[in-house]
């Protein structure tokens, strides 16, 4: 079976990932970056059955359907209409697809596609209510308003410090008003923007001073880390379109905030095309070595941050 999240909500998609492959009990994970691997070579890897016929499940990040070739197109489409046991989760950020295309056509014929999107007020708070009660946790409505408020109801924070009180909360049942003022954060989101800026401009020891600051708000370093090869992604797209376009159209084509664009490139002059690949391989290994090595996340970033 392959599914299909469309989206960039990363906490959202990441519990959702994370629901997928404890229903599959698949224990053999696969993980690729789209932008970083040859789409054949996944596909070969989907392809291929080893001597014990062991069941793969294969996450494939940063993917995108504007970009994937031909002929890979139609390898894809010939899998689909072929499928195994194996399961691929496809994280796809286009911001969405193109039903005319055969291949959407198929995927939403015989495949799972689900467009994750950024949750209203009201939807924020019936997820996070749903989440509390997935884990046999007891929690009032005010109790529920009074965490959105804290995290200024960003999707991305919220799940983030719903799992800190989950994981606080383990051994008991009940959520009180004083686990929530020990638990939850401000909004960091200040502090990650500033911290992304500094790794860019190089300022290591500023990269190191937020860093402080965002463990000590319980922000979890795979976030940073996400947020980091997101920022580099769009780093790279918007140094080689403004070669031929300038930033108001850049930011049309990419769908993106214009502020974002304009922070982008004023650093772009600090990376050639080389060393900003350099840093998605290396922001790639990191994610390979926490998630899937085992490696201290905290340490792994930190000598990451070193390197930069």
């Amino acid at each position: 079976m392959i599914y299909v999240l469309l989206g960039n909500e990363v906490n959202i998609i990441r519990r959702k990932v994370d629901s997928i492959i404890n229903k599959s009990k698949i224990e053999n994970i696969i993980k690729y970056d789209f932008e970083l691997t040859d789409f054949t070579n996944i596909l070969e890897e989907v392809n291929y059955v080893d001597l014990f016929n062991e069941k793969k499940l294969i996450i494939v990040s940063s993917f995108s359907f504007k970009k994937l070739k031909d002929k890979d197109e139609k390898e894809l489409i010939k899998y689909i209409d072929n499928m195994d046991e194996n399961v691929i989760i496809i994280k796809c950020t286009d911001s969405k697809l193109d039903d005319r295309k055969n291949i959407i056509k198929k995927l939403r014929e015989k495949c799972k596609v689900e467009e994750i999107k950024k949750l209203g007020y009201k939807d924020l708070e019936i997820y996070v209510n749903d989440i509390f009660k997935e884990n046999k946790k007891i929690i009032n409505s005010y109790q529920i308003k009074k965490i959105l408020s804290l995290c200024e109801y960003n999707d991305d924070f919220v799940i983030n410090e719903v799992d800190k009180l989950l994981l606080y909360k383990a051994d008991e049942e009940e959520i009180t008003d004083a686990d929530i003022d020990d638990v939850i954060s401000k909004n960091p989101e200040k502090e990650i923007f500033k911290l992304t800026d500094n790794v860019m401009k190089k300022s290591i020891s500023s990269v190191f001073e937020s860093y402080k600051v965002l463990l000590s708000s319980g922000v979890d370093s795979i976030f940073i880390l996400d947020n980091l090869s997101k920022q580099f992604r769009t780093l790279y797209q918007v140094k080689l379109l403004s070669e031929t376009m300038n930033l108001q159209d850049i930011s049309k084509k990419l769908e993106l905030n214009p502020y974002v664009v304009k922070v982008a490139s004023s650093n772009i002059n600090n990376y050639n095309y080389d060393e900003i690949i350099d840093i998605m391989y290396r922001l790639s290994d990191a994610d390979i070595n926490i998630k899937v090595n085992g490696l201290d996340k905290n340490k792994v970033l930190e000598t990451l941050f070193l390197s930069l």
